[in-house]
């Protein structure tokens, strides 16, 4: 995550609408084409008559190999990278986007070393290998791959440029995990400059019952730019979380670190201080 500021002075709950327009990107217009993709890298890339033929190939963190082919149209592309997104905007497009559905359909049918019967997978393989999938994707500053300080990326972006920061990786795994695939109830969780998914505990499988939860207590982590067993995450305070609305906010941690987001406020976007609805 570039830049994001979170609630330093707002004392006023903010409705979801009001969310969305207050968290609109400042970020730069859209990318003529898709970022270059590393020819030695875990996706491969295939330009067909009407779009992208996508080939991911990755090991899951207990070690199964995956492989999976998916195309994406050139027209979906080009509309996604058109549609401006803030983080929160960004977020809700994720839970939606019916090519993340498409994708974790695709999973079912993905081949994972000692699994023969591809669409009776175990959740918990599925899940593994949703998370080893976005893990496997190149991590890249927004400075990096599109020259602007913060871009907004969306699930068709992310899955066609092979590439993203920490917000793009994270939107692309909730997108997946939010899908009747899996059907999780899903979360973004703000640290500071770093964004990482939340899952809500009670939808893990039975083999996460231990991992810890976030501050608040209904929210496991997932970190998506780096590998992490589920619950395991950077050691930073958690500012916020946000999944049906803002679910949990720390004002002071967010007061401590108030420096760093503040340098430039017009480059940055508010989640408000919904403490008077939901006090912790």
């Amino acid at each position: 995550m570039d830049r994001v500021a979170l609630g330093a002075g707002v004392s006023s709950v903010v409705e979801l609408s009001d969310l969305w327009s207050a968290m609109r990107s400042l970020s730069a217009g859209e990318p003529t084409r898709p970022t270059p993709v590393d020819a030695e890298g875990a996706v491969s890339r295939e330009r067909t008559a009407d779009g992208y033929a996508m080939t991911y190939e990755w090991t899951d963190r207990p070690g199964r190999e995956w492989r999976l082919e998916f195309p994406l149209e050139r027209s979906a592309y080009r509309e996604a990278a058109a549609e401006p997104h803030g983080y929160l905007s960004g977020f809700e497009a994720a839970k939606a986007s019916t090519h993340a559905e498409q994708l974790t359909e695709s999973l079912a049918d993905a081949s994972a070393t000692g699994e023969r019967a591809r669409r009776s997978l175990p959740e918990s393989v599925r899940l593994e290998g949703a998370i080893g999938l976005v893990h496997s994707l190149e991590y890249v500053t927004d400075a990096e791959s599109t020259g602007a300080p913060d871009y907004i990326r969306t699930v068709e972006e992310t899955l066609v440029d092979g590439c993203g920061d920490c917000e793009d990786l994270t939107y692309l795994l909730v997108g997946m995990l939010s899908q009747p695939g899996f059907d999780y109830r899903t979360a973004m969780v703000i640290l500071p400059g770093h964004m990482l998914a939340g899952v809500h505990s009670d939808d893990l499988p039975a083999a996460y019952a231990d991992a810890p939860t976030l501050p608040g207590g209904t929210y496991v982590g997932i970190e998506c730019a780096t590998s992490r067993p589920i619950g395991d995450f950077k050691d930073e305070p958690v500012l916020a979380v946000y999944g049906d609305g803002v679910e949990y906010i720390d004002q002071s941690a967010i007061a401590d670190t108030g420096e760093e987001f503040f340098q430039d406020p017009t480059q940055f976007q508010t989640i408000a201080d919904a403490s008077a609805r939901r006090p912790h």
